[in-house]
C-alpha cells in the first residue's frame, strides 16, 4: 500500500472542498488581503496575508495566539529565528514581540505553500529552537499545495517527531493566474481540483493538546 505522502492527489480518498467549508472561506481572505497589500513586495505580500488569515481563524477558536508576526522567544538571537506565529499560555498578553520560554505552548510557523524546499529551513529553525526549552510544541501549517510536489512539507521531511506540519487544501495542480486571485480559486473548485484534507481539524486538535 502507499504512503500517503506518496499519493496522488486523483489517488486521495477525501471529499472535494466545497465554498461551505471553513478552508475555502480561509483562501478567498488570503487572496483578499494580498490585493490589499499592493504596495508591498511579493513574498510580504503572500506570507503576512496568509498569516494574518490563519492567525485570525485560530484567534475566533478561541486560541491565545500572538497578534504580531516575527515574533521571538528569548534565548534566541538570530534575525533567522523570528517565528511566524506563537500559541501563548493562557493570559499571556498576546500583543509582544518577545515572549519569555515559560509563556510559550507552541512554535508556529504558517505557509501560503511551498514555493521552494523550505523543510531544511524550517527544520533547522526549531531545532535552534528547541535549545531554548524542550517544553515547546511545533507546528508548520500549510494553507495549500499541489499533491505531489517535490517541496511538499510533511512530517517525513520535518524528520522529528515534535515538529508536525499540516497542509489544510491539497490541489491538482498550481492555478493559471496564481493563487492570490478569487477568479482563480473559484475556477479549481468548478474544476474540482481542491480536496478537504481534514487537517485544519486535526490542527485544532493538535494545539488544544487533544
Amino acid at each position: 500500500m502507499k504512503d500517503y505522502d506518496d499519493l496522488s492527489y486523483d489517488e486521495l480518498d477525501l471529499p472535494l472542498l466545497t465554498e461551505k467549508n471553513e478552508e475555502f472561506q480561509m483562501l478567498l481572505e488570503v487572496a483578499e488581503e494580498y490585493q490589499r497589500r499592493k504596495d508591498k513586495a511579493a513574498e510580504q505580500k503572500s506570507g503576512k496575508a496568509t498569516e494574518i488569515v490563519v492567525r485570525d481563524h485560530l484567534t475566533r477558536k478561541g486560541f491565545n495566539v500572538a497578534a504580531n508576526h516575527e515574533l521571538k522567544v528569548q534565548g534566541t538571537n538570530e534575525t533567522a529565528d523570528r517565528i511566524d506565529s506563537i500559541l501563548l499560555k493562557p493570559s499571556v498578553s498576546p500583543n509582544r514581540l518577545v515572549y519569555h520560554p515559560h509563556e510559550v505552548d507552541t512554535v508556529i510557523e504558517i505557509k501560503n505553500n511551498a514555493v521552494a524546499d523550505q523543510s531544511e529551513k524550517i527544520r533547522r529553525k526549531f531545532g535552534k529552537i528547541t535549545r531554548v526549552s524542550n517544553d515547546f510544541r511545533f507546528a508548520v501549517i500549510i494553507l495549500s499545495e499541489t499533491k505531489g510536489y517535490a517541496h511538499e512539507i510533511t512530517d517525513k521531511k520535518l524528520a522529528n517527531g515534535k515538529y508536525r506540519s499540516f497542509t489544510l487544501v491539497s490541489r491538482k495542480r498550481y492555478p493559471k493566474g496564481g493563487l492570490y486571485l478569487r477568479s482563480s480559486i473559484m475556477g479549481m473548485s468548478r474544476n474540482k481540483e481542491m480536496k478537504k484534507t481534514f487537517q485544519w481539524e486535526k490542527l485544532v486538535r493538535y494545539l488544544k493538546g487533544e
